[in-house]
């Protein structure tokens, strides 16, 4: 007999994936579901790391106090963690199939992120690889090599977002911080600098973010930073990239963001992704066809337009995956009769990001109920580094003990 078909036993709530949106589920489903109610996470990785300070780990900054063991903390809220990849969903047995084990489930929450789409560009995958991002400490350390040599062999470094790109303002980032330590290493003369996006303009972020544009114009121009605005990147090889406007940047160092497609084993799970990988769902969090399957984060869009994004995904910050995190772990519960709905699928404030360029800065917010209100303020690099560190270590600390639900 299938779990969810007991209802005199204890419920077991399953999640996959324990980043933002997963532990936000969890701790969420720990507060609300009854003592008996079981609440487990199945992750790989052994620790959380900070995402967004990743930017950071490839410019050579230490990452140590940007992570924590999930272990321990999950299992000082009744919280059980299974470190093993996710195999197959079961949809029909309700059953998760880890490299260990099969989980049965009352309802599951998939908060797997997602993964370069290296294929999506020749040349960003492969043997002859020509192109660094970050999106994981693996990548950073390897983007962390790139950018080593290009300070001992100065030359043209070519820094955007391809096509599809969500992870977008590291871009930024790396750019505007490459540019100061280029700078304070006396190099920068040396090391021309380029900007490549598909975005319809700077500073758009995959939403329209529309009061960033300016700003973001601004600091490139006076930094002496080349841009190529909504351009597709069509090919990268060693030393250049080609564009579809049919210019060929030549490059000494490369690091372009990709697109992302969904964890490959939950794609392979019949019934539960789109062709890229991603899990459609309901303003509710609810899989669109499988009621008793959340999705949440990265790993999730909205089959139908949600206030205020429209027709766009929604931002791929941390901050806000925890919120949709929440308010799924929130939906699952109630779908239990263990407290009520969440009130809405999106916070009020949409995004709250930093961009930490090292000399500058800047502070982006995107608030509204039915249309977004943008804003972007200029920050001296001094205080863009320090509000950046203080939202990091205070979201880690959230997490760690588990004080978000």
């Amino acid at each position: 007999m299938a779990a969810n078909q007991n209802p005199s036993s204890a419920r077991h709530v399953v999640i996959a994936g324990a980043s933002f949106a997963g532990l936000g589920a969890a701790y969420t489903l720990r507060k609300r579901l009854r003592p008996e109610d079981r609440v487990t996470v199945i992750a790989p990785n052994d620790s959380f790391v900070f995402a967004p300070s990743l930017v950071w780990a490839a410019l050579g900054r230490s990452s140590a106090h940007s992570r924590f063991a999930l272990e321990p903390a999950l299992r000082r809220k009744n919280i059980e963690y299974v470190q093993s990849a996710v195999r197959e969903v079961d949809v029909a047995g309700h059953t998760v199939r880890t490299d260990d084990d099969q989980v049965s489930y009352d309802k599951l929450i998939i908060a797997t992120g997602g993964r370069p789409d290296t294929t999506a560009i020749p040349g960003l995958a492969g043997e002859f690889r020509a192109a660094s991002w970050i999106v994981s400490e693996n990548s950073a350390m390897e983007a962390r090599n790139v950018l080593r040599k290009l300070f001992s062999e100065p030359g043209p470094l070519v820094i955007g977002a391809a096509q599809g790109a969500s992870y977008i303002s590291a871009a930024y980032e790396l750019a505007l911080a490459l540019e100061t330590a280029l700078r304070r290493e006396g190099l920068r003369d040396r090391v021309p600098i380029t900007f490549v996006t598909a975005e319809p303009f700077l500073g758009h972020l995959g939403f329209g973010q529309t009061a960033a544009r300016d700003r973001i114009q601004k600091l490139f121009s006076q930094r002496n930073i080349e841009t190529r605005v909504a351009v597709a990147i069509e090919h990268v090889q060693a030393e250049e990239v080609k564009l579809s406007s049919c210019e060929t940047l030549l490059a000494n160092a490369i690091v372009i963001m990709p697109p992302f497609t969904g964890a490959v084993d939950i794609w392979k799970s019949a019934g539960l992704t789109d062709e890229t990988g991603m899990v459609p769902v309901t303003s509710e969090y609810r899989h669109i066809e499988q009621p008793d399957i959340y999705a949440a984060g990265v790993a999730s869009y909205f089959s139908q337009p949600v206030p205020p994004l429209g027709l766009a995904h929604a931002p791929h910050t941390g901050y806000l995956s925890l919120h949709m995190g929440k308010a799924a772990g929130q939906n699952a519960a109630a779908s239990l009769d263990c407290g009520t709905p969440a009130p809405r699928p999106l916070p009020r404030t949409m995004d709250v990001r930093v961009l930490d360029g090292g000399r500058v800065g800047l502070l982006l917010t995107s608030r509204g109920d039915a249309t977004l209100r943008h804003r972007a303020m200029v920050l001296p690099g001094v205080v863009a580094h320090r509000l950046k560190s203080a939202i990091e270590r205070y979201l880690v600390w959230e997490l760690r003990t588990g004080r978000v639900a």
